[in-house]
């Protein structure tokens, strides 16, 4: 039997007569044993196992798989990594439900940087130009001081509310960060709470 094998040394491919080469997979021959159905490889000779490899990382050395040395700390790097785009991922959908910009189109949710500035400045001199609420107000045909005042609502909430997922993203960065073992790094959950108040 011929074995296929990827840059781990891991067995992706059984073939029983001569492979094509196929690219990033190097092939050996040896014998097949349905017991033993998982094949590693250190290029020059072939191990089977009769249970998978926990990881791509792993090698079979005396028929147990091991971590290689320095494999421990890149898997665990590694995992860090993928649990921190989750993080991130997890805070903005957070975000965009609770201020419902998913329901928006890009283009509206644009436009809030300009309405906050706007209302800010209203609120501070109300005499400024707010040409952007202005504008809206005409378009709904609301009256442009209730949209100014709902605005600065919004603004003030929204802004709340992004400080209180940034900051529960932020700590939970640093625990993340933090952990020295993957069985650390699995008992961090990540969750958020929202606070007592809605931005829409």
């Amino acid at each position: 039997m011929y074995f296929g094998f990827n840059e781990f040394g891991h067995c992706e491919i059984i073939r029983h007569d001569a492979p094509v080469l196929t690219e990033g997979l190097y092939y050996l021959k040896a014998d097949y044993a349905d017991s033993n159905p998982f094949a590693w490889s250190d290029g020059a000779e072939v191990w089977f196992s009769n249970t998978p490899p926990p990881s791509h990382l792993h090698q079979l050395q005396n028929g147990e798989w091991v971590l290689p040395d320095g494999a421990a700390a890149q898997q665990l790097a590694t995992a860090k990594a993928d649990k921190l785009r989750q993080l991130n991922v997890a805070a903005q959908a957070c975000i965009d439900a609770a201020a419902e910009t998913d329901k928006l189109p890009p283009f509206e949710v644009q436009t809030w940087a300009l309405q906050a500035a706007e209302a800010k400045a209203w609120a501070a001199d109300s005499t400024v130009l707010t040409p952007v609420l202005d504008g809206i107000a005409a378009a709904r045909g609301v009256p442009v001081e209730q949209l100014k005042t709902a605005a600065l609502q919004k603004t003030l909430a929204y802004e709340a509310l992004t400080a209180h997922i940034a900051g529960q993203r932020q700590a939970l960065q640093s625990k993340i960060e933090a952990a020295s073992t993957q069985a650390e790094l699995d008992k961090i959950k990540i969750e958020f709470t929202l606070p007592d108040f809605k931005v829409r």
